[in-house]
């Protein structure tokens, strides 16, 4: 589809191409619902702007376009490519990936070949399951996304240092919530992760997750500032936070904050310094005065850590060894006991009315686990 707009395309199997299904450029309020993508060579469908088109259509920007209630397997690079909206002006798209099932998307790329791979600005991926692959399943960039309500499991299965949502080195690119995910079974023999913040990630808040036998580590800041985490429920990990000063301590990491540097080109592509970034993130228009080579305000407050081996995790090479590089509140509760899940042996994360860590931890609120993941609806 290209410039189309207001068309439904419902309850289809698309299946055995070489290439992809399906792709939407400068669409408008176009949904896929009810449909199975499978036997692919490529990804599954796409949705783009179509801004480097010869021809522009009417419409150049994708926005209010959904992908509702499909279902995705056995494709070869990744499930869905999920984007719109101009970061120029941080105009939202509002497009969405609703209530889908996603699995086994590597059959020919094995990395960064995401399920979903999100982009451009103020898009969505809710209610989604998203597993069976041996990479990431969200590959993140641009800003202001929402993340909320999904299930991932079994990601991350085959390869080292990664994490089941992806993103990194470009510190514009924030303005991101992921909420209330349940992510869980990563592998822990590799160096994997359920959120990884890489290479001076910034401005990302984790609110009201849960992560269970969620990897090596379920929680990786590598560098980055402004990654607040509250109301999260860490279950059964080996380390529950690791944190760095790669960009102070790591020789590998400095140039990239050097003059001319990777940082440096990515910031002045959107004019950091310049409204609308430097109103909608004002911590960011004081990126270079403020020493970015030291993680600052990520504050963890008001979570829950139940049988994790460590707390949190500092590498820092010596370098800063005696500054601290989370805000960790007294307000976390660390304990080797059920806190009163509702069933911890059948995954039931739920916290009973009367469980003690609303006492504990002062304005706790009750997580929803009961509508992580996907529902039952349509032709589903």
């Amino acid at each position: 589809m290209l410039g189309a707009s207001d068309i439904t395309v419902k309850g289809i199997v698309f299946e055995n191409a070489r290439g992809s299904a399906a792709a939407l450029y400068g669409t408008g309020n176009c949904i896929f619902s009810g449909c199975i993508f499978r036997n692919l060579g490529s990804f599954a469908i796409s949705i783009e702007d179509a801004t480097g088109f010869s021809q522009q259509p009417q419409q150049a920007f994708s926005s209010n376009n959904g992908i509702v209630d499909c279902i995705i397997y056995e494709t070869g690079r990744g499930g869905i490519v999920l984007s719109g909206g101009d970061r120029n002006t941080l105009t939202p798209a509002r497009n969405y990936v609703h209530n889908c099932t996603i699995h086994d998307f590597n059959r020919i790329a094995k990395t960064y070949s995401a399920g979903i791979k999100i982009s451009g600005v103020g898009n969505q991926i809710i209610h989604n399951e998203i597993f069976n692959a041996p990479h990431v399943a969200i590959l993140l960039s641009g800003n202001d996304h929402l993340i909320e309500y999904n299930e991932i499991h079994h990601v991350c299965m085959e390869t080292d240092d990664a994490g089941a949502i992806y993103y990194g080195r470009n510190p514009s690119e924030r303005g991101h919530l992921v909420q209330y995910n349940f992510i869980h079974h990563l592998p822990e023999r590799y160096r994997t992760t359920a959120i990884y913040h890489d290479d001076a990630a910034c401005g990302m808040k984790v609110h009201g997750n849960v992560f269970y036998k969620a990897g090596a580590f379920p929680v990786l800041i590598g560098g980055g500032s402004d990654n607040p985490y509250t109301n999260n429920i860490f279950i059964d990990c080996p380390v529950g936070i690791k944190v760095d000063n790669r960009l102070q301590a790591f020789d590998w990491a400095k140039p990239m904050i050097a003059p001319g540097g990777i940082i440096e080109q990515r910031l002045n592509e959107i004019k950091f310094d310049r409204p609308p970034y430097c109103t909608n993130y004002p911590e960011l228009a004081k990126y270079w005065e403020e020493d970015p080579s030291f993680p600052k305000r990520n504050r963890v407050d008001r979570n829950l850590f139940v049988n994790v081996g460590q707390t949190v995790l500092k590498v820092d090479d010596g370098v800063n060894a005696d500054k601290q590089f989370l805000d960790f509140t007294t307000n976390n509760l660390i304990t080797r006991e059920d806190p009163g899940f509702i069933d911890k042996n059948r995954m039931n994360f739920k916290l009973t009315e009367t469980s003690a860590v609303f006492e504990k931890i002062r304005g706790f609120e009750a997580v929803p686990f009961e509508k992580m993941g996907t529902y039952a609806i349509g032709n589903k």
